[in-house]
């Protein structure tokens, strides 16, 4: 069974501009979060998936010079973009992380992927109902799922947005994981630059160390609040923000 994650990523984000490329601790955040998702034991391969566009270039030139598997497709049916990419690299089993998410647990992945085959479900996802932080959101799901989104979702958010179909249809087996305590209060993904500033700090924290887990990040929460505080608003501004578009 082939096992591949797939990471939609841009650089023309309206929020923060670049952000794929802006660096924490002197890395790039897409670097950072292919090096964590790597810690993955499952993973067989992982495909930064990113517009072919001019907009694009300079990412592509990066990920390609430090040997990252890249497929290029269209910017606005990231559907369209993430199963040619998945159809490609011949998947049975797809993982997809956003690229404003580079704080990943590989140990939540590796969780995910094991209770998918066990469950024999189509689907999975820690991401709805929110328990965990925002910014540690994984779906798994089989080749043969994404493929029949592809062929029958037709509405432009579905395109957009990628598996919104998948959850709304009906036409799939699906499986919800929460953690037994509610942290979805919690955020740590990058929208907006004070966002950025919170997940810089997060990583200075603990660097060099890139493996940390995301309880340690709990634990800091407890430790060192106050940067936390950061993005508070930001928090608030988006709170019903369910998916992000890359």
């Amino acid at each position: 069974m082939k096992i591949i994650a797939v990471v939609p990523a841009r650089l023309s984000s309206k929020r923060l501009p670049g952000k794929t490329l802006m660096p924490i601790v002197g890395i790039p955040m897409i670097e950072l979060l292919i090096q964590r998702l790597s810690f993955s034991k499952k993973i067989n391969q992982i495909v930064i998936a990113i517009p072919k566009n001019e907009k694009n270039k300079k990412l592509n030139i990066y990920l390609r010079k430090n040997k990252h598997q890249v497929f290029q497709g269209t910017e606005k049916n990231v559907l369209k973009r993430f199963y040619k990419a998945t159809k490609l690299y011949k998947a049975d089993l797809v993982v997809r992380i956003t690229g404003d998410c580079p704080l990943v647990d590989a140990n939540i992945v590796d969780s995910l992927i094991n209770k998918l085959i066990k469950n024999k479900k189509d689907y999975i996802t820690n991401a709805n109902p929110k328990t965990f932080p925002d910014g540690l959101d994984v779906e798994v799901m089989t080749f043969k799922a994404i493929k029949k989104c592809y062929n029958l979702a037709k509405s432009n958010y579905d395109k957009e947005h990628v598996t919104p179909y998948i959850r709304n249809s009906g036409k799939f087996k699906i499986l919800y994981y929460q953690y037994k305590k509610d942290y979805s209060n919690q955020r740590w993904c990058v929208d907006e630059k004070n966002d950025f500033k919170v997940v810089k700090k997060i990583f200075e924290h603990f660097n060099p160390r890139i493996n940390f887990d995301w309880l340690e990040i709990i634990k800091l929460t407890k430790k060192k609040p106050q940067i936390f505080e950061i993005n508070k608003n930001v928090r608030i501004k988006n709170e019903y923000k369910k998916y992000v578009t890359f």
